[in-house]
């Protein structure tokens, strides 16, 4: 026999034990496996309960809260302050290598759209900060972000391998200021900051990554902290020209 919920286990046991007689003059229980399972579909039933209620809790408030967004006023976006490529310090026009003049028109198309960093934030979030007729708008200038942080990413990786480090960290460098979440980027940052003695950048670099909330953050810590050396400096950590962004 299948039972679809545990409600209906609660009534086949409890309608086979009221036919069933489980005692017998001057002996025990014959059948304390059916308590046990009495015991287990009631508890089942309750649970199961407990839970459609909590789900309709969560549902309920979903939707009062969908209402709330959708009533907010409209913000405007003129009076954003939106996040700017500083192309001033890349070494745009480095290479003539199809692969990385298409990241740098990229980079170049991107400097002139508004950027924000809306990683994690849901669609009743954009329309509770900027108003339901935003939304459309919002949706693009995250996606936007989203794609200037892998082209941040790629282009770094492609200084490296041209062996320019100390361009790859200013490109690396930005990338960790307006808030990236890929790995590759704090990794390759790290790898560099290595090469050139830099283990004190290393140490604020640890400490940036602490202070956010990134998914791939232990393993990003595991990276960091295994390539800073033993004789590392203990002095005062200095804050990389580049991270400045934070502070805005």
């Amino acid at each position: 026999m299948s039972f679809q919920t545990p409600r209906l286990v609660f009534i086949y046991f409890k309608k086979h034990i009221v036919n069933t007689t489980l005692f017998q003059k001057g002996q025990g229980m014959q059948f304390p496996f059916l308590a046990i399972f009495l015991g287990i579909g009631i508890f089942l039933a309750i649970r199961y309960k407990s839970l459609n209620k909590k789900q309709d809790e969560v549902t309920q408030s979903f939707w009062e809260r969908e209402a709330t967004a959708n009533a907010a006023p409209t913000a405007n976006l003129d009076n954003i302050k939106y996040i700017t490529i500083p192309l001033d310090k890349f070494p745009l026009g480095f290479s003539k290598d199809p692969a990385i003049c298409s990241l740098e028109n990229s980079l170049r198309d991107l400097s002139k759209k508004r950027l924000l960093n809306l990683t994690g934030k849901t669609n009743t979030e954009l329309k509770e900060a900027y108003g339901v007729a935003n939304l459309t708008t919002m949706q693009s200038i995250g996606e936007d972000f989203d794609l200037l942080t892998i082209t941040l990413k790629d282009y770094g990786a492609a200084l490296i391998e041209q062996g320019l480090l100390a361009d790859a960290i200013s490109v690396l460098e930005f990338g960790v200021a307006i808030g990236t979440d890929i790995s590759q980027n704090y990794n390759m940052l790290g790898d560099c900051y290595l090469a050139l003695g830099k283990t004190d950048k290393i140490s604020y670099l640890i400490e940036q990554v602490e202070s956010r909330n990134l998914m791939l953050a232990p393993s990003i810590l595991r990276h960091l902290r295994g390539l800073l050396s033993e004789d590392s400096t203990d002095g005062p950590v200095k804050t990389p020209e580049n991270f400045e962004i934070n502070k805005n």
